[in-house]
């Protein structure tokens, strides 16, 4: 895999990000919609698919108390390392929603933007890699982002401490995954939680949608 670039950003203040072999310039993911929830200074984040930690330096820019990032994907959490600033605590396991240690993560070519412990047809190889139950990594965590390109159906997503979620959808294979999807948006406002943003799937535009109480 390519070395990393730095580059200049205004979300994140800078940080290392890697290019395809087509593209032009360095991947950055779309931040529109995350950055709708407002942070504060008592906020602890769980990032859940942190992947090189663009939601996670925007955190600590905004100033939260402490962010947690978890990412899978050795290479790409390397690149996280290096990107880490303030108080970013990183753990390189993935997030599950049972109680397994280990998990499969299958890994697809190019940047690492799709690797997912839930297997697609797209995927190429696969790895060993340590575990964390939802339920423990948000333990602590008032507000969670989570972009886990299909896991997400796995978890208990609503956590009594948590203020606010921030949820990007994956269209899987052979499931009907819009329904799921569309029963955890609404399982989260019949929880109370108020839509900031709730996703109409007619795009790969529109799969993220926010939610804070």
């Amino acid at each position: 895999m390519d070395e990393p670039i730095y580059i200049q950003s205004k979300i994140t203040g800078g940080h290392f990000a890697l290019k395809t072999k087509t593209g032009k310039k360095p991947f950055e993911n779309p931040m529109d919609i995350n950055t709708k929830i407002k942070l504060y200074k008592n906020d602890i984040v769980a990032d859940i698919g942190g992947y090189i930690g663009e939601y996670s330096l925007w955190a600590i820019r905004s100033g939260v108390k402490e962010v947690l990032t978890y990412e899978p994907t050795p290479h790409t959490f390397d690149i996280l390392k290096r990107n880490a600033k303030g108080n970013m605590k990183l753990f390189n396991m993935a997030v599950v929603g049972d109680t397994a240690k280990f998990v499969n993560l299958y890994i697809s070519k190019g940047i690492g933007v799709t690797n997912s412990i839930t297997k697609t047809r797209n995927k190429q190889s696969i790895i060993k890699v340590p575990a964390i139950k939802y339920e423990k990594a948000v333990a602590n965590a008032t507000v969670v982002k989570i972009d886990v390109e299909g896991a997400e159906y796995s978890y208990n997503i609503i956590q009594p401490q948590l203020r606010a979620i921030l949820l990007e959808f994956h269209p899987l294979i052979d499931c009907p995954w819009r329904e799921w999807a569309e029963r955890i948006m609404d399982d989260i406002e019949h929880a109370g939680y108020t839509r900031i943003v709730r996703p109409h799937f007619k795009s790969g535009w529109s799969l993220t949608g926010c939610w804070e109480k």
